[in-house]
């Protein structure tokens, strides 16, 4: 985790990297805790986003293959 600052290596957030640092974040008020869960979920949101559309994709390929 560069600067060790909870981003991750692309600013994503904690546990989004290849598991090789150190993933612990001292929060020191709920206001880090709130910002770091409003990053938690838009991470999460995107990345349904993209396997909704993995998978759309591939039912449309199993369709047109038939």
């Amino acid at each position: 985790m560069p600067n060790r600052d909870g981003t991750g290596p692309e600013g994503k957030g904690p546990m989004t990297g290849r598991g090789m640092g150190d993933c612990v974040i001292r929060i020191t008020s709920s206001r880090q805790e709130l910002d770091l869960l409003v990053n938690q979920v838009q991470l999460l949101q995107a990345q349904l986003e993209k396997t909704r559309a993995k998978i759309k994709a591939i039912k449309r390929k199993a369709t047109v293959s038939k």
